[in-house]
Parts: C-alpha cells; sequence; structure tokens
C-alpha cells in the first residue's frame, strides 16, 4: 500500500512539475540572467509607466551585474496580457559615458540585451513599449521607464 501511495505521488510531482513548465511561454523561460551570459545576477525590477505617472504593469525593465567582469546588462520584457503595436527599446548607460541599446521597433516579446562596463560607476536603465491591452478598446500608450542613476560604485 505505501508503494502504490509513493508511486501515485512521484507520477503526481512528475505531471505537475511538467504542466507547469508548459504553461510558462518558451519566449518567457529566456528572460533571465541566461538572456545576458553566464554570470550574471538580477539587481533590480523597474515596471514601465505612462506620462500621467503610476506604474502600468505593460512592461519591466531588468538590470543585471556580473561582478566578476564589471557589466551590467538589461532587458524589457512586455507584460503577457498587453499587445505591442510599435516595438520595444531598451537603453542601458554608464556615468562613465558607454551606453548600448536595442531600438529595433519590431520586437514584441522583449527587447535587449544591452551590455555597459561599469565597474566603479553608475548605471540607468530605460526603455519603452507602445500598444494596447488585451480585450481593452483599441486604446494605443507609449509606456516609459527608467531607473534614474542606480548602482553606483
Amino acid at each position: 500500500m505505501k508503494r502504490f501511495f509513493r508511486n501515485l505521488l512521484v507520477t503526481t510531482s512528475g505531471m505537475v512539475a511538467i504542466t507547469a513548465l508548459a504553461a510558462v511561454p518558451a519566449q518567457a523561460q529566456t528572460i533571465s540572467g541566461g538572456s545576458c551570459g553566464a554570470g550574471y545576477v538580477q539587481q533590480d525590477a523597474y515596471p514601465l509607466g505612462t506620462d500621467w505617472g503610476g506604474a502600468t504593469g505593460a512592461g519591466v525593465l531588468f538590470l543585471y551585474y556580473n561582478s566578476s567582469t564589471g557589466k551590467n546588462c538589461a532587458i524589457l520584457r512586455r507584460d503577457a496580457g498587453f499587445v505591442v503595436t510599435d516595438g520595444m527599446s531598451v537603453i542601458l548607460e554608464s556615468s562613465g559615458g558607454g551606453i548600448d541599446l536595442d531600438g529595433q521597433r519590431a520586437y514584441t516579446q522583449y527587447a535587449g540585451p544591452v551590455w555597459v562596463s561599469a565597474r566603479g560607476q553608475c548605471v540607468k536603465v530605460s526603455g519603452d513599449v507602445t500598444g494596447y491591452w488585451k480585450g481593452t478598446p483599441y486604446d494605443e500608450v507609449k509606456h516609459t521607464g527608467n531607473s534614474g542613476w542606480v548602482h553606483c560604485g
């Protein structure tokens, strides 16, 4: 009887794990520090907003850092419920003048990764996405955001 319940538990756990993995879109599985390369650790996340203020949830800027190389990396990911109509862009700057951007307006899932060396400097990540929310009347809005100068030193 114990063997039956143990096998049932193992089978059920495996099915739950497979179902959970299948429920995550393939695109979302690649949006991580791994997209930046080995050794990158997430530092912060900054939600996008609109001109009238407040976070909208349309997209999130992710900032990563690799302590062994002194490089920062950034990615902009859109919310699954947001329909992109005019692309996405992400910009990463260092206070020392370094800059990298990914502004191809053809993106609809995520923009980046972009990298900048900034050991001992501040960094700023900014980005935008234009579109509308699924299930709402078509009201195209540009959502923007930036971190300001952060992670100095």
